[in-house]
């Protein structure tokens, strides 16, 4: 396969790739120096002449549309990175985009979700992940060289302040996209990798502090990371510090200098004393753009949709903690909505609906003037339970008569609640006094004192097996959500879910065969389902462009309820309430397969609409709550 290549934007990191390009091109490696697109015309012939490609293109979408291109290199400004990228996926182009590949987590998912609707290869252009240099590093660890990793400290630093692209907020400037993500990408590459360090690790703890530019952006940042086998990171990012790009692996038998985080050109091996014992220029064939080049060329010839160096889910963990780092800092860019950002709601006001699938009518069950949420649906069909104000409610659907049920000091219970199977009462999941973290309690509707199940916290309940001998629940441990189980009565717990990212919402069929959750795992949350003991976790739904949370097996087993977010609305991992949402059902069982989504609903709510199970006996119809939009 000769590779068309092709550059979008002749911008200055375009020029860099463009001469990796040709060096692979004069070596016969199977790369074409195929076409360039600028805005102007003449600005793209000039480079096109510069660099010796055949076709210049006066706008993007002339490239775009280009039958003949194999692979388009968007080498815009990230700011720009999100529409580039869509106008080349809707022509169904591959792509390699430039870092940082969007500007914030919501904009990668959704270019993400639409390359995998359309078929086609997408990759970031981390090229540090496809230096061979990378795997020298790797090697030396892998053989003990240094003993076993303890840390890693990184700083990549300098004076760009005066380059507008970097000082204005419009334009997503700051440090951490154009030069802490190096910095991220290096503990990334050499804390995470199983081969090195022999088990799965993960970031438990984070602590940064940033200092501002005058424009409000980003200008120095500190980073410090602590992972799950006490490994630490200690990172630095600044445009406007003196030049200083270097990181350094720390061992307990020595330890591993890399001059230039990006492209790595010298590493050095030191004993634990501090004397060299080793040091590698590791060769290149041109500027090292050309590797992530071969990597897209490689990966393309096998079929592959995204590269094996960097990954979707890669892609979107490191937005994601992008994304964070900027929201703990106050950080944010005029073009973005805060994926938390919710509307207002028209005073207070919560209404109570029922829904039957098999008319589509909804049926208002009361207004109420205050927040309530999450309605459960009781086994005898005559009540419903939700919670309002940290209590826990119950409506008897006969008379309309509200009574709070009894909870004693467990009087700070979020909407993750679900009804005892014998009837006595509710397992629910209340912030204690102590540290304002979710544990779950069993409340009694006679009095009686209420039951702590849970001592670890945060702790969020969302099933009960059908004889009510086992809780399921997603509990944070360790820095990662997941999911767990553990006698109703308490005792330990039992993890079920070990995939990066959260896995939550976890519920049990009427016949405890099934545990149904959510699960962010392949990058948008999903609809997921599992045997109670945690095996066989298949995913059942796969709506590119929505956000799925809290599926609701009916008691019969052939419907499934499910809320869903617009992908710009929320990032994959978060639930948040005031949102427009969607009420979806899917139907169907294992013999016959299930069904796609189709929406039911279409409303003002979020999590508390339908956080719980609020199927009816008869399976026919669900209670939800919808709130009013001012």
């Amino acid at each position: 396969m000769v590779l068309k290549f092709a550059i979008l934007g002749c911008g200055h990191i375009a020029t860099k790739m463009a001469a990796a390009v040709k060096a692979l091109e004069k070596n016969g490696m199977g790369v074409e120096c195929y076409a360039v697109a600028s805005r102007t015309l003449d600005k793209a012939k000039k480079f096109a002449d510069d660099y010796g490609f055949g076709r210049a293109y006066g706008s993007y979408e002339e490239l775009a549309k280009d039958p003949d291109v194999d692979l388009i290199y968007i080498a815009t400004p990230h700011s720009e990175h999100y529409k580039d990228i869509l106008l080349c996926l809707e022509q169904g182009k591959n792509l390699l985009v430039e870092k940082a590949f969007t500007a914030n987590a919501l904009l990668a998912s959704e270019a993400i979700a639409l390359a995998e609707e359309k078929g086609v290869f997408l990759s970031e252009a981390m090229w540090t992940r496809f230096l061979p240099a990378v795997q020298m590093v790797k090697d030396w660890i892998c053989a003990g060289k240094i003993g076993t990793v303890e840390s890693v400290e990184a700083d990549f630093s300098m004076p760009l302040s005066h380059i507008e692209r970097l000082r204005n907020p419009a334009l997503a400037g700051g440090a951490l996209l154009d030069l802490g993500i190096y910095s991220l990408t290096f503990a990334d590459i050499f804390l995470t990798d199983e081969k090195i360090g022999g088990v799965a690790n993960h970031i438990v703890q984070t602590k940064s502090k940033c200092v501002k530019f005058h424009t409000g952006v980003d200008a120095t940042d500190w980073i410090d990371l602590v992972y799950k086998n006490g490994q630490v990171a200690h990172l630095k990012t600044s445009m406007v510090a003196p030049l200083k790009n270097e990181g350094v692996i720390y061992g307990t038998a020595g330890f591993i200098r890399v001059q230039n985080l990006n492209d790595m050109v010298e590493l050095q091996l030191f004993d634990v004393a501090g004397t060299l014992v080793e040091s590698v220029k590791p060769p290149r064939i041109a500027n090292c753009y050309e590797y992530e080049v071969l990597g897209c060329k490689s990966a393309l010839e096998k079929g592959l949709r995204e590269s094996p160096e960097i990954p979707h889910g890669k892609t979107m963990q490191m937005m994601t903690q992008m994304d964070k780092l900027r929201e703990s800092w106050g950080v944010a860019y005029p073009f973005e909505q805060s994926p938390a950002q919710v509307w207002e709601r028209s005073g207070d006001k919560s209404f109570l609906e029922i829904c039957d699938i098999e008319t589509g009518k909804t049926e208002l069950i009361k207004e109420f003037d205050c927040v309530i949420e999450a309605p459960n649906w009781s086994a005898d069909g005559k009540f419903l339970t939700y919670n309002s104000n940290g209590r826990i409610y119950r409506y008897e659907l006969g008379t309309g008569t509200i009574s709070e049920v009894p909870s004693l000091f467990v009087d700070n219970c979020n909407n993750d609640h679900v009804l005892a199977p014998d009837g006595t009462g509710l397992y629910v999941s209340h912030h204690t006094k102590e540290d304002g973290l979710s544990r779950i309690y069993k409340i009694f509707f006679d009095g009686r004192m209420p039951v702590l199940v849970t001592p670890l916290a945060p702790s969020y309940l969302h099933g009960v097996t059908p004889d009510g001998k086992v809780l399921a629940y997603c509990a944070e441990r360790d820095g990662e959500y997941d999911i767990y189980t553990i006698p109703a009565e308490g005792g330990n717990e039992t993890q079920l879910t070990t995939a990066f990212g959260l896995n939550d919402g976890p519920e049990y069929d009427c016949d405890g065969e099934y545990v149904w959750f959510n699960s962010v795992r392949t990058g948008r949350m999903q609809a997921w389902r599992m045997k109670a003991d945690g095996s066989e976790q298949t995913q059942m739904t796969f709506d590119a462009h929505s956000n799925t949370w809290f599926p609701h097996i009916s008691p019969d087993r052939t419907k499934v309820v499910m809320l869903a977010y617009h992908e710009r609305d929320v990032r994959p991992g978060d639930h948040v309430p005031n949102k427009d949402v969607e009420i979806r059902i899917m139907t169907g069982n294992d013999k016959t397969g299930w069904s796609k989504p189709r929406t039911l609903l279409k409303l003002f709510g979020g999590q508390g609409t339908l956080n719980v199970n609020s199927w009816a006996p008869d399976s026919r119809r669900f209670a939800y709550v919808r709130y009013a939009r001012t």
